[in-house]
């Protein structure tokens, strides 16, 4: 038969398991209110990062071509294509995740006039190619840059801006006044576009930011309110110790039928057991030489006792 037996938990710190406080209404809506502070937090805590996460990739991405290539400070003219030729390098790139791939290198001359004065230039197609090869040797002072899977791809892409912007050909652009030589073929981002890039995240950063730390404080509160909330537990039961169902003592087994509460009857023996150690053991005679024995001993075997041979 089995022992029936009542445990009664110790209690631990911000623990909202089945325990029984002061009023159960209390404790579960503390319970409640802490588990929801918490979802809560971590939610306003995502979105933070989130936002965090928002304002790197805008300032590396945008601001900081704008930045570097004083961009919006160029302005807008006509240029001619003077002459345009591949440099015979290949630029390697990174086309998405586990995907390498490679540009032929196209480097395009182009000439304008700014108040009755010719100047040449090298033509980008963006800020960020400027501010990728504008510092770079002459070979490396890529046009534009298609990174496709496919090298076959970018090879005719190259050769489709080319064409478009063969020699001899006019379009617009636009050319930095402090370098004459850096020309843009078209402005990427405005200052507009700037500006919404980095006011948006900066924005909801603060604002989630300001929320996760004020939920945090309130989980916080609802934490300690449910480990400072009173337990009562069953009469005569202590913290810790076992606890009869009825008429038994806090710390003891309650044997079903016929015996006294706190007092333990125990199973009987197995059958075929052995005695319960310690015990009383024979002492086993000394070895003695199966050569050496008392008919083999002429000294004390006087009488000539022993086999006989006919």
């Amino acid at each position: 038969s089995c022992y029936r037996a009542v445990y009664v938990p110790r209690l631990y710190h911000r623990s909202c398991g089945p325990k029984k406080s002061s009023t159960m209404d209390e404790r579960n809506a503390a319970c409640k209110r802490y588990k929801e502070y918490k979802c809560y937090t971590w939610t306003a805590g995502f979105f933070a990062a989130c936002a965090g996460v928002a304002i790197i990739v805008c300032g590396v991405v945008i601001v900081k071509p704008v930045v570097e290539t004083n961009s919006l400070e160029f302005k807008e003219t006509t240029c001619t294509t003077t002459k345009g030729y591949l440099t015979g390098k290949s630029i390697g790139c990174s086309c998405g995740k586990n995907c390498n791939s490679e540009y032929p290198c196209l480097r395009i001359l182009v000439s304008y006039v700014v108040d009755s004065t010719t100047h040449s230039g090298v033509l980008f197609d963006t800020e960020q190619r400027l501010n990728s090869d504008g510092h770079k040797s002459s070979e490396y002072q890529c046009a534009t840059a298609p990174c496709a899977r496919g090298r076959g791809d970018n090879y005719r892409s190259v050769v489709s801006f080319n064409k478009t912007h063969e020699e001899g050909e006019t379009y617009k652009c636009l050319y930095n006044p402090a370098k004459n030589e850096q020309v843009l073929l078209k402005r990427l981002f405005t200052w507009d576009a700037m500006f919404h890039s980095m006011l948006w995240p900066c924005i909801f950063f603060f604002i989630f930011g300001a929320i996760t730390v004020f939920l945090l404080i309130q989980c916080m509160k609802a934490g300690d309110a449910v480990s400072n909330a009173p337990i009562v537990t069953a009469p005569g039961a202590q913290p810790g110790h076992f606890l009869p169902p009825s008429g038994g003592q806090p710390g003891h087994f309650l044997p079903p039928g016929g015996t006294q509460p706190g007092q333990f009857q125990p199973p009987p023996p197995y059958p075929g057991g052995q005695a319960p150690y310690p015990q009383t053991l024979q002492m086993q005679p000394q070895p003695q030489d199966p050569y050496k024995t008392v008919y083999s001993d002429p000294i004390n075997n006087k009488n000539n006792i022993g086999f006989t041979y006919n």
